[in-house]
């Protein structure tokens, strides 16, 4: 196989019924032979992907990659196999037991998003003998990377001179004019675990990179590396909010964030209703933080992080 697949991946938008999800979930397709599908989305959506992947004269998919299992990457995988039954899921080896019984994955989705899960609908059990684990999965011009972070269990793949990256190089929505890049570090978050990852990413050659909620850049480096730097200024400004010990450190880091990530600046450009998604995810990001360096603190036995 050569080093670049004949055909450019494109996306495949999946339409949610929570208001300012639009736009924001989708699977990324690598047509030819072999067909490949980057996540599947949410229960909910499975029958769109499934139709929209037949509209396009797509009747055999061989491999779908799982970068992570969160219910909005992998919740529809049960559904989708069952339509597709000649596709292998390629998956986080630790994470492929909860695939093929998602009990306790469908308990913490709705413990962390509550009626959000809901509305993405159950998770249905994924054949067991669909299921590969990516640690003992080879294919030609393929590297697979562990990148955890986001996850506990969390795959780049770097395939055909593309990087699907899920969200390990943070949430990118493309604008007209300008960056607009968020991390999604979600508690327990560990940022020394999570910026090893991006130091793989930022390791590999340049190439296109497609993140796992829609967006795509040209040049994986340029952008990671901004990643980088973002996380380092999150983890400056969050400690500088602790230290001055506001009564609300999760309001009063959200406020300082938007005024001074010049990844964020672009916020008020976003559609009001999308604003209202990315507080609710900046929310959960912004507690990752707090309680990574409340942990720090408390091993450096209060003295500063």
């Amino acid at each position: 196989m050569s080093q670049s697949h004949p055909y450019a991946p494109f996306l495949l938008e999946l339409p949610q019924r929570i208001p300012g999800w639009e736009h924001f979930i989708g699977s990324w397709v690598i047509p030819g032979d072999p067909t490949i599908l980057i996540d599947v989305g949410p229960s909910f959506s499975s029958e769109s992907l499934i139709d929209q992947l037949r509209q396009k004269g797509i009747s055999r998919v061989d491999y779908v990659w799982l970068t992570h299992i969160h219910i909005d990457h992998a919740g529809g995988l049960g559904t989708f196999l069952k339509a597709f039954p000649m596709a292998r899921a390629v998956v986080p080896a630790k994470g492929l037991p909860h695939l093929a019984d998602p009990a306790k994955l469908w308990e913490g989705s709705l413990a962390t998003l509550k009626e959000k899960a809901t509305a993405y609908g159950p998770i249905d059990p994924s054949p067991l003998e669909q299921l590969l684990p990516h640690d003992t999965f080879v294919l030609d011009g393929l590297t697979i990377l562990d990148t955890p972070g986001h996850a506990p269990f969390h795959l780049s793949f770097s395939y055909g001179n593309c990087l699907f990256c899920g969200e390990a190089a943070g949430v990118f929505i493309p604008l007209e004019e300008g960056l607009y890049l968020r991390p999604p570090t979600p508690p327990r978050f560990f940022f020394e675990q999570t910026l090893g990852s991006v130091d793989k990413l930022l390791a590999l050659p340049d190439q296109p990179i497609y993140f796992g909620h829609a967006g795509r850049h040209q040049s994986s480096r340029e952008i990671i590396g901004h990643y980088r730097n973002q996380l380092h200024l999150w983890r400056e400004l969050i400690t500088e909010v602790m230290q001055s010990n506001p009564d609300d450190p999760a309001r009063t880091s959200s406020e300082i964030l938007l005024k001074k990530d010049p990844l964020l600046v672009h916020f008020p450009k976003l559609a009001p209703i999308a604003q209202d998604r990315e507080r609710f995810f900046m929310g959960n990001s912004i507690a990752g933080f707090l309680g990574y360096l409340k942990t720090q603190l408390q091993q450096d036995g209060g003295k500063t992080v």
